[in-house]
């Protein structure tokens, strides 16, 4: 008999998150299944442990992912995973742990357990599901959760002072695990030496993350702030990577490149270790919600992964939002209130970076408190949430 862990997922293959949550019990025997429904993703080699499922039968991943609901409901891909699973991975005695870290496999999931009566699934919740609302005001996500959250047998969750988990996740057990950053990706000596350089009104702000003008981050307002501030700071640069959900965004980006030439990129999608080696050499990181985005709530506080990056990089976080250790932040950060406008927010820009003696202070403070939030404070929860649902089955 043997503990055995099958990943599922619906990730970018080289995810952070996911990464770290593997590596953190790598010593049981794992089996990652990553379904990708993005045409251009296409083709990447899942290399050993790892299976990738490219189900790309659409130009468009939102109609590929409903398409893929449909073939698990059918039970056909279901019934061809346990298969392959009972062929190259489990033996009729093992115990098995189902971790899901999207709710559109929560049904393959539950769907999946049932042939394997010694398993349970863990649902690693990355964000607040049940606001993702479409066109309709339907969330497809919640919905699903609200079908197989009782199957769940505990959920994993970022925000530590999070509300109660709608439907029946409410009955669940909840470990909270943030996702803060590896403290080996940001090496103390490269932090200090880009500090004790940085010269007056001579920085780079940067954003990775999602592109869109209709989801929760406010990256219209983000563009302004930064038109205003390179407009009258002549050292001032800006990086953007992630991908664009949004053809308008692309304008904005064309604009600013016609505009401010090289001191305005758009890098494209990026991995994971070229994200971390740029905000670690960047002055300045954005994260801004907007404001009538229904992530913008204080019964909600947002724990992003980007912010406790740019602190442990000595690099300022520019703020609107509420976030989950919000008072440790806003020491170190330019946080603005609900109020707040592109004119301001890029006037505090134009002031911290034009004050050299300030803007070392302010990056020694970030450093000093991201250290307070390392990856390595938390991923033994990891291993204390499998032990513990791996001997509830005995």
């Amino acid at each position: 008999m043997s503990d055995k862990v099958v990943v599922i997922d619906t990730h970018q293959f080289n995810d952070n998150r996911i990464s770290k949550q593997m590596s953190s019990v790598e010593h049981y025997p794992l089996l990652r299944l990553n379904f990708n429904f993005y045409p251009e993703r296409k083709g990447v080699n899942g290399g050993k442990g790892s299976i990738i499922f490219d189900f790309v039968p659409t130009r468009n991943p939102y109609v590929n992912g409903s398409l893929f609901l449909v073939k698990v409901a059918s039970g056909r891909l279901v019934r061809t995973l346990m298969n392959k699973l009972k062929e190259d991975f489990l033996k009729d005695d093992d115990r098995l742990m189902i971790h899901v870290h999207d709710p559109y496999l929560l049904g393959l999931a539950v769907k999946l357990a049932k042939y394997f009566p010694r398993t349970k699934v863990l649902y690693d919740r990355h964000e607040y599901y049940e606001t993702w609302k479409g066109r309709l005001g339907i969330s497809i996500p919640a919905s699903l959760e609200r079908r197989y959250g009782g199957k769940v047998s505990e959920v994993i969750f970022v925000s530590k002072h999070h509300p109660p988990l709608p439907g029946p996740l409410a009955e669940k057990r909840v470990t909270v695990i943030p996702n803060y950053p590896r403290h080996e990706h940001f090496p103390e000596s490269q932090v200090k030496n880009k500090i004790d350089t940085f010269h007056t009104g001579d920085a780079v702000a940067v954003y990775f993350g999602v592109l869109n003008l209709g989801f929760d981050r406010d990256v219209e307002l983000m563009f302004e702030v930064m038109s205003l501030a390179m407009g009258s700071n002549q050292g001032l640069r800006f990086e953007v990577a992630g991908r664009i959900f949004d053809e308008g965004v692309r304008t904005i980006i064309d604009r600013m490149i016609e505009r401010f030439g090289p001191r305005m990129s758009y890098l494209g999608e990026i991995p994971y270790d070229e994200v971390a080696k740029r905000t670690m050499a960047a002055h300045l990181g954005f994260f801004l919600l907007r404001t009538d985005s229904p992530m913008w709530s204080e019964e909600r506080p947002v724990s992003p992964n980007k912010i406790y990056e740019f602190l442990l990089s000595g690099t300022v976080p520019v703020v609107r939002a509420t976030l989950d250790d919000g008072e440790a932040v806003e020491k170190c950060s330019l946080h603005f209130g609900k109020d707040s406008n592109a004119k301001n927010m890029a006037k505090a820009i134009t002031e911290l970076v034009n004050d050299q003696e300030r803007m070392r202070g302010v990056m020694n403070r970030c450093r000093e408190t991201g250290e307070g939030f390392t990856w390595e404070r938390v991923s033994p929860l990891y291993g204390e949430c499998y032990a513990r649902l791996f001997d509830s089955m005995k």
